[in-house]
């Protein structure tokens, strides 16, 4: 009967552990995905002076207009110095307690101008952000590999007035 109870109780630490590396992982990941938002709604809200700036043509995107011709003027923001504020990142990586708990790698954003004369309400300011965020796991004694996830996180900019 000994010997059940310890395989039971073993079982049960196995699942427990499995279990609280799961959720160790989803925590991470929403955690990044929040804050990467945060710093792309940062980057769409600091272009608001060139969108949609109240000129009589109304809901246009970000454009100047230089000689004869209308030109886009948005910023591209400084997405990553924002999440390094706000993740506490150096060079991409978090560290605890002398361990990388994560990497965020191949950030891109891509920021997508409203048109001159939009027709829809779909037709808006937005900033997309692709980046591969990788978790090492603390389960396994590094026989499992590292979670790896490509994310891809959207913000946009419409006035309220």
């Amino acid at each position: 009967m000994a010997i059940q109870a310890v395989v039971v109780i073993l079982v049960l630490l196995l699942v427990f552990s499995v279990v609280g590396e799961y959720l160790r992982l989803q925590i991470i990941a929403k955690g990044v995905r929040d804050a990467v938002q945060s710093a792309v709604i940062s980057v769409a809200t600091g272009n608001y002076d060139d969108v949609y700036n109240g000129l009589r043509e109304g809901y246009s995107g970000g454009y100047a207009l230089y000689g004869d011709d209308w030109l886009t003027q948005v910023d591209q923001g400084a997405v990553m110095n924002e999440l390094s504020i706000l993740l506490g990142l150096s060079f991409g990586q978090k560290y605890t307690d002398g361990q990388l708990e994560y990497e965020i790698t191949d950030m891109n954003l891509n920021v997508i101008n409203a048109p001159f004369a939009p027709m829809s309400n779909s037709d808006r300011f937005e900033s997309e952000v692709y980046l591969t965020l990788t978790v090492p796991t603390a389960f396994g004694w590094e026989r499992i590999p590292p979670m790896v996830i490509e994310m891809k996180v959207e913000a946009g900019y419409t006035p309220k007035f």
